[in-house]
Formats: structure tokens, C-alpha cells, sequence
């Protein structure tokens, strides 16, 4: 496996596989080509052979001096549940701490994904009891969540 940063070749791929796991609740293409160009991180995981299939991706933001926010993470469903999403997230987190101005990470999670949030639990991230109402585009809730860094 390897973890390297996204390019604007990555468009297209990035984008299908958006689609494909969080349906109506995926971000337009145009958003993806703008966060490839305007983001702190935002990396994919690829299996390391020849034809380079994409496991997953992760995109973060600055969205304060001192913040950064996830707003985007998946591992294709075919590839979940293998250790992939704890190698993508472990990776990220580091580069972000390696950030001297960012104290904090947050993230938004629906309040279903029992299995994503036992993820962010594993690296520390703490639930912020309070539900964010509508969050998505589907009207599902989310829970905030942070990490001090």
C-alpha cells in the first residue's frame, strides 16, 4: 500500500468513488477539483501494483489558524474492515501534528456510522455530545468530533 498526495489526474477516480459510497450525500466533481487545488492534505491510498487501484482518500482543511477539519474520508467497501482507514488516518494525523499551528483536528460523522466512530475513537478523537441536526444533504445527523494535537 501507499499513501500519496492527490493530483489533478486523481479527479476522475476520486470523484467515482465519492460517488459510489456516499450517494446523494457526495460532493459535486467540481468541489473535489477544488479541494484538490485548496486543501492542507489530501491524500489517497493506492495498492502498489501496476495499474495503482485506489483504496481510499482523506481530505483536510485549514479552516481556522489554528484547525484543522476532516471533511472527507473513505476506504472503498471492498477494502474496509483490513486496517486501511487506521493506516490513512495514523498517516494524516502525523503530517498534521507535524503542522506547529494546528492545535486541533475536527471532524463531522453521522450519528449511525457506529463503525467510523469507533475509528476516531481508536486515534482519540472525543464526541461532542451535541447532534448537529440536517447535517447532510440526505437531512442525516452528525456528531462533531476533535482532537487535541
Amino acid at each position: 500500500m501507499k499513501i500519496k498526495d492527490v493530483s489533478i489526474r486523481d479527479l476522475r477516480s476520486i470523484s467515482n468513488l465519492e460517488h459510489h459510497i456516499f450517494k446523494e450525500n457526495a460532493f459535486s466533481i467540481k468541489l473535489v477539483e477544488k479541494l484538490i487545488q485548496q486543501n492542507i492534505l489530501f491524500l489517497k491510498l493506492e495498492d502498489g501494483k501496476i495499474m495503482k487501484k485506489l483504496i481510499g482518500f482523506i481530505v483536510v482543511i485549514k479552516d481556522r489558524e489554528d484547525q484543522a477539519n476532516l471533511i472527507n474520508f473513505l476506504i472503498h467497501p471492498q477494502f474496509q474492515s483490513k486496517g486501511y482507514g487506521s493506516l490513512l488516518l495514523q498517516e494524516t494525523i502525523e503530517r498534521i501534528k507535524r503542522l506547529k499551528e494546528i492545535k486541533k483536528i475536527v471532524l463531522n460523522v453521522q450519528v449511525n456510522n457506529s463503525i467510523a466512530i469507533k475509528l476516531y475513537e481508536k486515534f482519540n478523537f472525543q464526541k461532542n455530545s451535541k447532534i448537529i441536526e440536517n447535517y447532510y444533504q440526505s437531512g442525516e445527523d452528525a456528531y462533531l468530533m476533535e482532537l487535541s494535537t
